[in-house]
C-alpha cells in the first residue's frame, strides 16, 4: 500500500505514538463529479468514511461509513489509492501522541440514496452529501485552510483532492 503523505506534527519525531487509529475513506467519481461531504458548519469538504470499529475489516468499515454518512450503498470497491498518516499531540489526553492512518479506496455507489444516519458530532458539523467537481472542492478547502482551520482533516482532505487531480488525472 502506497504512502501518499505523512503529516507529522510532533515536536520530537522520536516520540512514540500511544494512540493509533485507522480510518477508511471512499473516493466516488461519477459524471465528472466527486461525492463528498460538505460540512456546513466549517464550509469545507471531506471524503466519506471513518474509523474502523472492533471486529470490522477495512471493507466492512468502508461500506458502513459510506452508507451512514451519505445514504448511498457501496456497490463495488476498487483500487486502494494509498494512505495519509497524521501524527500529532492528542487533543484529549495531555502528553499522548495520536496517529491516524486514513486509507483511501475507489468505490462505486448505488444510484439512489436513503437518508444518512449521522452521529451527533456529524449533525453538529452539518454533514451533507453532495456531488461537486474536483476543482470546486479544492477551491473551498483552500479557502478554509487559508482562513486558519484548526481541524486536522482540512489539510489532509485538501492534499488528497489535489493528489487525485495531479497524480490520478481526475
Amino acid at each position: 500500500m502506497e504512502e501518499i503523505k505523512k503529516f507529522d506534527l510532533r515536536k520530537n519525531t522520536e516520540e512514540e505514538y500511544s494512540i493509533e487509529r485507522y480510518a477508511i475513506r471512499g473516493v466516488v467519481f461519477s459524471h465528472n463529479k466527486i461525492l463528498l461531504l460538505k460540512l456546513t458548519e466549517t464550509e469545507e469538504y471531506k471524503f466519506p468514511g471513518g474509523g474502523v470499529e472492533s471486529g470490522e475489516d477495512f471493507q466492512q468499515t468502508l461500506i458502513r461509513e459510506t452508507l451512514e454518512e451519505t445514504g448511498y450503498e457501496v456497490t463495488e470497491i476498487g483500487e486502494c489509492f494509498g494512505y495519509i498518516d497524521q501524527i500529532y499531540p492528542d487533543k484529549y489526553v495531555q502528553g499522548e501522541i495520536f496517529s491516524l492512518r486514513s486509507i483511501y479506496y475507489s468505490i462505486k455507489v448505488s444510484e439512489n440514496s436513503t437518508e444518512p444516519n449521522l452521529s451527533k458530532q456529524e449533525k453538529e458539523l452539518g454533514f451533507m452529501p453532495v456531488w461537486v467537481t474536483l476543482d470546486e472542492a479544492i477551491k473551498l478547502n483552500k479557502i478554509r485552510l487559508d482562513k486558519g482551520s484548526t481541524h486536522h482533516w482540512t489539510i489532509r482532505e485538501l492534499y488528497m483532492l489535489e493528489y487525485l487531480k495531479k497524480k490520478k488525472g481526475f
